[in-house]
């Protein structure tokens, strides 16, 4: 596998999906149009343009985490998962509606944030719950149509941590709708916990390793399968321990994602030395993204440690630090590397905006979160429009990409 895999047509043609393609574009076009609410929403704030309430910023974090993350992730699945052809029955079939359930959904479950504190919240939640449950059964019944590889593995593993995540979620929703009680105070950490540690950053790792690395069996990778279980057991630690208020496990989560962490950057150490970061291409968003997990699991490990005995006193600024270097540094630099694959026919389409998005994100999001942790105002309206700018710009063209990508195989008849 040569250096520049962004521009290699025989690593592209290697890497395209095999089945669904439509329903991937779909989603990473649905993904995108709901991340420009995330987006506006954060810039205005970053800028401190604009006091917004809490149903306005609990919008603007639902419709990251669940708009654009977790629709890219159902596009990945369907990319990782559905790359032999697509056969026949339900696995074949469920696909399509599971995306547009997983679209609808979504959408109406962000908007119930904003719109309402009600039972609004949980109904559409629970809607979102079974798009979430749906597509994990899909790769379950996939697992004898493909050969098992650390990435799928990574990626099943933060499927089943999202399935978990989402449940505690909807039990909060109800709590909160005044429609359940009696809900420990340890579930409104450990949902959270769970979508941040157990999901998010296997997930990351997830599409790091597809996208750097040739794909070999997991049972010829032995470290590439305790990596992935390090991290995947100390999410349900976390998760647990919060519940249940049980102080090792909390500390148990932090070995384990280090442990995790140090095999992923050992067995991608060598790849990341060599990537073209100076050239316009995927492969250097998905080797950011590999960084950005190691920086993210030092945080966390530090805020564990210093708050394991009362999470409720971590400064809030911290927090924002975490969730932007999650969210930014790891899932939104990978998702935009496999939208780049999925429009690399048509990379010539805006070809400087691929520079405008990996330069000017990933520099704004260091400042911001520099402005975050150091409490510097300023620092952070600086850095808020420089990344905010930079991803609405990428937006725009990959889109572009995307539609003319199907237009273009419509037109000819051909597959992506």
């Amino acid at each position: 596998m040569t250096v520049n895999q962004g521009t290699n047509p025989s690593w592209t043609e290697g890497r395209q999906p095999r089945s669904f393609e439509k329903e991937i574009r779909t989603l990473f076009l649905a993904a995108m149009a709901i991340f420009l609410v995330t987006v506006v929403i954060g810039m205005l704030n970053g800028l401190d343009l604009v006091d917004f309430d809490r149903p306005t910023l609990v919008t603007h974090v639902h419709a990251g985490t669940l708009g654009w993350i977790t629709l890219g992730i159902f596009a990945t699945s369907l990319w990782l998962f559905g790359r032999t052809e697509a056969g026949s029955g339900w696995l074949a079939s469920s696909p399509r509606w599971l995306s547009w359930l997983a679209i609808v959904s979504i959408a109406l479950y962000t908007y119930a944030f904003y719109a309402t504190s009600g039972i609004g919240r949980p109904v559409a939640g629970s809607l979102v719950f079974l798009a979430i449950a749906g597509f994990l059964l899909w790769m379950l019944g996939q697992i004898r149509r493909v050969e098992m590889t650390v990435p799928r593995l990574a990626l099943l593993a933060a499927m089943i941590n999202l399935v978990i995540g989402a449940i505690v979620g909807i039990l909060i929703g109800f709590n909160q709708a005044g429609r359940l009680s009696g809900l420990p105070d340890g579930l409104f950490v450990a949902h959270p916990a769970t979508m941040v540690v157990g999901y998010l950053i296997l997930a990351g790792m997830a599409i790091g390793e597809w996208y750097l690395l040739p794909e070999t069996p997991a049972r010829e990778q032995k470290l590439g399968i305790i990596q992935v279980m390090l991290p995947f057991l100390g999410g349900l630690a976390l998760t647990v321990g919060a519940i249940l208020d049980i102080f090792v496990l909390l500390l148990l989560n932090v070995p384990l994602e280090i442990l995790g962490v140090l095999i992923f950057l050992w067995r991608l150490g060598p790849r990341l030395f060599r990537l073209p970061w100076l050239k316009g291409s995927g492969q250097r968003l998905a080797g950011i993204s590999v960084l950005f997990i190691a920086v993210n699991v030092g945080l966390l490990a530090y805020l564990i440690v210093t708050y394991a005995e009362d999470f409720e006193s971590i400064p809030p600024w911290l927090i924002f630090a975490l969730d932007h270097a999650v969210f930014i540094g790891v899932m939104t630099n990978g998702l935009f590397a496999m939208i780049f694959l999925a429009g690399v026919s048509q990379r010539s389409v805006w070809a400087w905006s691929d520079h405008v998005l990996f330069w000017g994100m990933n520099i704004g999001l260091v400042g911001f979160v520099v402005g975050l942790i150091t409490q510097e105002a300023a620092i952070k309206r600086i850095f808020s429009p420089i990344m905010g700018a930079s991803i609405l710009i990428a937006i725009a063209a990959y889109s572009l990409r995307l539609y003319y990508t199907s237009k273009t195989k419509e037109s000819s008849g051909a597959r992506l």
